[in-house]
């Protein structure tokens, strides 16, 4: 196998993807040259262990400093619009590409693509667990933390047959139409406004997912006037209220009127997550046909996925409250979904703030019934106040993350409900999502061992 990539390659941006856009760089054997903003041992032990050496590194580099020309750029996504040292990049080569767009380029394998604003991690993962229960050797990567370059190494090696990838609008922004065997856009709502400047470009960037007439179709129903399919273009539908090729009908998945397993014997809890779960049957049908969805082995699967940390994860019970952790949920739409989920009247002690991205607030009305009290932090904090205010929802406005889960616990009552569902991103107070959660979790058990001796570690996520 050929890469598409060939000439002279320059990964700028050492993190997570650019490492697997190295050594894929490396697999494929073309000549390649490493660049990061850093100079530290971890990034020369890491140069030093590619198995092939790089022709040149530019750790430390600045954009004052001196870069020959390359006939092309892999650019971490760190490098954000306004970054002096990208605009170096731009003038030391024509073609600057996302690490997605060479692994897709080089692989030789058919992909399964996937976006939406939320749903993408837990839809991407059960995706491929139903490929391989139909006896497909398929994996989840992208932006779940397995870097789509270190998929394409795995094709090429002959370990991997069908990457399912978690596709985001930054990366769908910036490539070619792409080309899936098969693709889904789970949802769009309000999130990362701030980067694309109006929600009609948020959705232009997703609905280029499924712009190769090729390529099958899998859209939620809700969202189906803003789909222009390309003529005689392949789609499948998908909702768990709105008519839909795979649907929710009298409490059991169907489709097209046909049952294929009962709500109450999936893992999986909540409509969102009954809407990734028809989401993924339905990718599952646009590539293996329409008898796989009926597959013993394939309704087993679906019956015992559960989703991973920090996606409605409830981990602790103490003194009749339950503590869960949604830390993944980035943007209203997901915070309602929780809510909807796990709320009942007024039983809810909610987290909410962290880092704006131009979000409009008012998507939580519908919500706003299951709270009883809101604790509020974060760089947004005075945003969702004033929102909160205005809606007369009591809230409790912190300065510190630490003073803000104190104050939740302190503020729930046996049979009420302690959630973590920000509605933000993470970045002004911690690395990520998953340190969000992970923090969270560690001051929930500590605040809540104070006052009650008789906690229940719950060790899997059930919703």
């Amino acid at each position: 196998m050929t890469s598409e990539f060939g000439g002279m390659t320059l990964v700028a941006g050492c993190g997570v993807s650019g490492r697997a856009a190295a050594r894929l760089a490396a697999r494929l054997g073309i000549p390649f040259a490493l660049l990061d903003e850093q100079d530290n041992d971890s990034l020369r032990a890491f140069a030093a262990s590619l198995p092939q050496p790089p022709g040149a590194v530019y750790f430390g580099f600045r954009a004052q400093d001196a870069l020959p020309r390359f006939d092309r750029i892999v650019l971490s996504p760190g490098f954000r619009a306004g970054n002096p040292v990208r605009a170096k990049l731009a003038e030391s080569s024509g073609r600057l590409v996302g690490e997605l767009e060479f692994a897709l380029g080089s692989c030789g394998k058919p992909f399964v693509g996937i976006t939406g604003t939320n749903g993408k991690t837990t839809t991407t993962e059960l995706t491929a667990e139903l490929f391989r229960a139909a006896g497909v050797r398929a994996c989840a990567c992208g932006n779940n933390g397995y870097a789509m370059s270190d998929a394409a190494i795995d094709c090429l090696d002959g370990k991997l047959d069908l990457p399912v990838v978690e596709i985001s609008s930054f990366q769908l922004e910036t490539m070619p139409v792409p080309h899936p065997a098969a693709a889904a856009v789970l949802n769009l709502a309000s999130d990362h406004i701030d980067r694309h400047g109006s929600m009609e470009a948020y959705a232009a960037a997703k609905f280029k997912l499924l712009g190769d007439p090729a390529a099958v179709c899998v859209v939620n129903s809700l969202i189906l006037d803003r789909f222009k399919p390309a003529a005689e273009q392949k789609f499948y539908t998908f909702s768990a209220n709105l008519p839909a090729d795979f649907t929710v009908r009298d409490g059991v998945l169907v489709f097209r009127g046909k049952g294929i397993i009962p709500v109450d014997k999936l893992v999986l809890q909540g409509i969102h997550n009954l809407e990734n779960a028809l989401a993924a049957l339905a990718l599952l049908t646009s590539v293996q046909g329409e008898d796989a969805v009926f597959d013993p082995a394939v309704i087993d699967s679906l019956a015992k996925f559960e989703s991973g940390p920090h996606r409605l994860e409830r981990f602790l019970t103490a003194g009749g409250v339950q503590y869960i952790n949604d830390s993944k949920a980035t943007n209203p739409h997901a915070v309602n979904a929780a809510l909807a989920a796990v709320g009942g009247d007024r039983n809810v002690v909610i987290l909410l703030g962290g880092l704006d991205k131009d979000m409009d607030f008012e998507e939580l009305a519908p919500s706003l019934k299951h709270l009883k009290h809101a604790i509020v932090f974060g760089s947004c904090g005075q945003k969702i106040a004033a929102y909160l205010e205005k809606n007369a929802v009591p809230f409790s406005l912190c300065t510190t993350f630490p003073e803000a889960v104190e104050k939740a616990v302190a503020a729930a009552s046996s049979g009420d409900v302690v959630l973590l569902s920000p509605a933000t991103a993470s970045m002004d107070m911690f690395r990520d999502y998953r340190d969000r959660g992970d923090q969270f979790k560690a001051f929930c058990r500590k605040f809540a061992a104070q006052g009650d001796t008789g906690m229940e570690q719950t060790a899997k996520p059930r919703v």
